[in-house]
């Protein structure tokens, strides 16, 4: 994978630190008192992501077991990268720059370091480990802070990523986690053959597999090929022994995981902002009218994403290609788009003019149409309403089923000079899920939780 661009939410995850739940600390490590305030009770608050998780598309993959493998693997292809070469060697695993934030004392920290994650497709976890100088003081901290500690990465996509499309803040995906955390220190290995033989082989197999982040390990895990069982394992074991002279190493795992999807974001209208989207209208009874070229529909299909972000004539999103190349079953769009077509047409590989069973068609209008009026019930509520907020669902009978603006929506709220509008747009968002092939509807926020 080419080296791109990272955006490290550092302010992101050291907000998240204080939420995140107690860790596991290295025997050693130094033990303080909780933050002060953690016992103090708060006010009610809801995260963000919990708000949005409900109204960020009808599909939500945490729902279901097949959707909750899809989830984590999607974090996978994430932060995929690859085996790299140092010096003619392969260098496995998949460093990424990670954000990290705790508290020590109730002063908050921020750490960013290389991380690389394990991932165990039998259980679906995943464990994430790097190293730090030896005894380093934020990392000791954060072992022993009590608040544990909160990881982000973000990738936010750039123009050669978009083809023609541009550089837009919204072109992005990442994920954020609340970890437990232990530190592995030299300190730990006592020379009682007992206690330190289960540090030893949790530190052959991390390093064995390329998990440390120092590039230069895979050229230090090199042994003799003539030493065999007891003595390839004193070698290793002598070089973990020295390597922790030096250095600490460290392993995250996940109590929960934040997946942040926004290349498959629905249109984010509502009655706040509405009056600013008018573009996105059009009216297919006009005379000559071509949906594909119709300007509201062309802007649709842009600021949606999960439409175009299946094309491949132009390849104008080859972002989560690394792993899989889409012409390949199992690169993550397409087992979005599969997953997706199930779910609404009830199977993974429905014709291009498909209709979405009964069932697909009420979970999409739980989401986005709750409720259907009709024209003149629209006109007497928005007379009514005099600038108050609202979202109206109403069907207009003069237009053709097949056209997106048979199924409409009207806003009503006041502008940012304070008068009334009405916008009348058509339900893109219904549009766009209830036709096959694409990764419309399924939810950009979602949640994975691991139970203890």
């Amino acid at each position: 994978m080419s080296a791109l661009s990272r955006i490290t939410l550092a302010v992101f995850a050291a907000a998240l630190a204080s939420s995140t739940p107690a860790i596991v600390s290295a025997a050693d490590a130094p033990q303080t008192n909780a933050v002060s305030g953690a016992t103090k009770k708060l006010d009610a608050i809801t995260g963000a992501t919990k708000k949005r998780e409900s109204a960020s598309g009808a599909i939500k993959l945490s729902e279901t077991a097949e959707g909750q493998k899809l989830l984590r693997e999607m974090v996978r292809e994430f932060i995929w990268t690859g085996p790299t070469e140092f010096d003619g060697v392969k260098v496995g695993g998949g460093r990424q720059m990670f954000s990290m934030g705790t508290a020590d004392q109730n002063i908050p920290e921020v750490i960013t370091a290389e991380l690389t994650p394990d991932y165990d497709e039998a259980t679906g976890t995943f464990r994430f480990y790097g190293t730090t100088a030896k005894d380093s003081g934020k990392i000791l901290r954060a072992s022993r802070s009590g608040t544990g500690i909160s990881v982000a990465w973000v990738k936010q996509l750039r123009e050669k990523e978009l083809k023609g499309y541009g550089w837009n803040y919204y072109d992005s995906y990442g994920i954020s986690m609340l970890t437990d955390l232990k530190v592995y220190r030299g300190s730990d290995l006592n020379g009682d053959p007992a206690h330190d033989r289960p540090i030893l082989d949790k530190l052959t197999d991390v390093l064995g597999k390329s998990l440390t982040t120092i590039k230069e390990w895979n050229l230090l895990w090199k042994f003799d090929p003539k030493l065999k069982g007891k003595a390839l394992q004193d070698a290793k074991d002598f070089e973990i022994r020295d390597f922790l002279t030096y250095e600490d190493i460290y392993e995250l795992t996940p109590r929960s995981i934040i997946v942040i999807g926004y290349f498959a974001r629905p249109l984010m209208v509502n009655p706040n902002n509405a009056f600013v989207y008018r573009n996105y209208a059009i009216n297919s009874n006009a005379k000559g009218f071509n949906l594909k070229k119709a300007p509201g529909y062309i802007a649709a299909v842009r600021d949606t994403n999960c439409e175009n972000v299946m094309t491949t004539e132009k390849k104008l999103y080859n972002f989560l290609d690394g792993h899989y190349p889409r012409s390949d079953k199992r690169n993550i769009l397409n087992r979005l788009a599969a997953y997706k077509n199930k779910v609404i047409f009830g199977t993974e590989n429905p014709e291009a003019n498909a209709k979405p069973t009964e069932e697909g068609v009420q979970l999409v209008n739980r989401v986005y149409a709750k409720k259907f009026m009709t024209a003149e019930e629209v006109d007497k509520t928005v007379a009514a309403a005099q600038g108050k907020k609202g979202a109206y669902h109403w069907i207009d009978t003069t237009k053709r089923e097949s056209m997106p603006d048979r199924y409409m929506v009207t806003y009503t709220g006041r502008d940012s000079n304070g008068k009334p509008y009405r916008v009348d747009l058509p339900n893109w968002n219904r549009w766009f899920v209830l036709h096959p092939n694409n990764v419309c509807g399924i939810a950009t926020r979602q949640t994975i939780e691991y139970s203890k």
